[in-house]
């Protein structure tokens, strides 16, 4: 069983097969972007906040009170805290959620919005999610999110919700499936250092323009995931090395996937890690 993830409450009924997600939160808000090979999860109730879910890529199923509702990728749903929440997803999909203590979006005319999924622009996602990035990245680096990151988010989460794109449903934000695509081939193949932006395009036959464009939502770049990869495979293997019997630099960075170890040393040091010395 997974730990009871996000401070907001969602507890996974079984680990998925891939799961990564990154969160940042306080008491009264936060937000997360996750992404896995399917899941089903349940809401522990917490009274008077609201959730909010945007579909990025992949489908999911979402049960309110016993009513179930289709979400899809391009949609946002908004849910309320006091209702038995439950979602599941056998394929891989990826989100990003948001939670609010006494919000605006309880208010009565948001209420006959709840639980139904809405379409929304491709602008309107990009605008919610990059300043969800930006607080993630502040994360990373010990600033905690304010009042007034709260105050956005919330705004721009009513603003998708009650303007209701237009957007037929066959018009999808990107190419279904690629993110997720893109991201099964790089934690497949990334220890082999002949794997780049280039052979991804290639394999998932598809533009470099179209492959930037599917990660634009989460905020990453193929280039930055397969580095993030390969840093977190040299972080293990210099971690369980005793520096006696141990394999050398050079074994350890060709084995993550680095073409050397100056390539490795300065992965580790954009990566916020102090680099390792000797051969």
């Amino acid at each position: 069983m997974l730990k009871q993830s996000l401070r907001h409450g969602w507890s996974y009924d079984a680990r998925p097969q891939v799961y990564e997600y990154d969160e940042t939160a306080t008491d009264d808000f936060g937000f997360a972007r996750l992404w896995s090979g399917g899941m089903s999860t349940a809401l522990l109730s917490r009274e008077g906040i609201v959730h909010v879910a945007a579909i990025v890529e992949g489908t999911a199923e979402v049960t309110v009170d016993g009513s179930k509702v289709q979400i899809e990728a391009g949609q946002i749903i908004l849910l309320d805290g006091d209702s038995a929440l439950h979602a599941h997803s056998p394929k891989p999909w990826a989100r990003y959620g948001w939670f609010f203590r006494d919000s605006i979006l309880r208010g009565r005319e948001y209420r006959r919005l709840m639980g139904e999924p809405r379409s929304i622009t491709r602008e309107s996602l990009l605008a919610m999610t990059s300043v969800a990035n930006t607080s993630l990245d502040a994360n990373r680096a010990g600033v905690k999110p304010s009042i007034h990151s709260r105050i956005a988010m919330e705004h721009l989460a009513a603003a998708a919700a009650y303007e209701h794109s237009s957007r037929s449903r066959t018009d999808p934000v990107h190419r279904d499936g690629l993110f997720l695509a893109a991201q099964t081939l790089i934690s497949e193949r990334f220890r082999d250092p002949a794997l780049t932006v280039e052979v991804l395009c290639r394999d998932l036959a598809v533009s470099a323009s179209s492959l930037h464009r599917a990660y634009q939502p989460m905020g990453m770049s193929p280039r930055r995931e397969i580095e993030r990869h390969r840093v977190a495979e040299g972080l293990r293997r210099l971690a369980s090395d005793d520096g006696k019997h141990g394999p050398s630099m050079a074994d350890i960075a060709a084995e993550s996937g680095f073409t050397s170890v100056v390539t490795m040393r300065r992965a580790l040091t954009r990566a916020g890690h102090r680099a390792p010395r000797g051969n």
